[in-house]
C-alpha cells in the first residue's frame, strides 16, 4: 500500500452566510486539506445546494434576509433526508438568547463573530468528533 491509500477524504462543509467577508474568513480558516468547501450567500440557495450535494457539516449564519439560519436548521431537521447532517450555527449576537434558539433549532452549538481559525476549528473537532 502506497501512502495515498491512506489518504483521508475530505469533509463536505457548506458554509452559508451573506456577508462575502465572514465567507472569505471562513474559507481561510478550513483548511482544504481536510474540508471541501462549498458556499451559500442566503438560505434559499443552501437548501438547494444541500439537497444537490449533501454536506458533512453546515457552518450557518443566523441573521440573514429570507430564510434565517434558525429557520433554515428547523427546516433540515425536521426532513428525514437531511435530519442526520450536523449544523454549526455562527452569530454575530453572543447572547444567551441566541444559543438557545440555535439549540432549539437542532444545531450542535453557536461560534460567536468575531471567531479566529483556531476557534472555528477546535469547535468543529468539539461538537461533531473530527480530529
Amino acid at each position: 500500500m502506497t501512502s495515498a491509500d491512506y489518504r483521508v477524504e475530505a469533509k463536505k462543509v457548506l458554509l452559508v452566510d451573506d456577508e462575502p467577508f465572514n465567507l472569505a474568513l471562513l474559507q481561510l480558516a478550513l483548511p482544504t486539506s481536510r474540508y471541501a468547501l462549498s458556499y451559500a450567500a442566503q438560505g434559499q440557495a443552501a437548501l438547494t445546494l444541500i439537497h444537490e450535494d449533501k454536506p458533512d457539516l453546515i457552518l450557518l449564519d443566523i441573521l440573514m434576509p429570507g430564510l434565517t439560519g434558525i429557520d433554515l436548521c428547523t427546516l433540515l431537521k425536521h426532513n428525514p433526508l437531511t435530519a442526520d447532517i450536523p449544523v454549526i450555527m455562527v452569530s454575530g449576537l453572543d447572547s444567551p438568547a441566541e444559543e438557545r434558539a440555535a439549540s432549539a433549532a437542532g444545531a450542535l452549538g453557536l461560534i460567536p463573530k468575531p471567531f479566529t481559525a483556531e476557534r472555528i476549528l477546535s469547535q468543529i473537532e468539539q461538537l461533531t468528533g473530527w480530529c
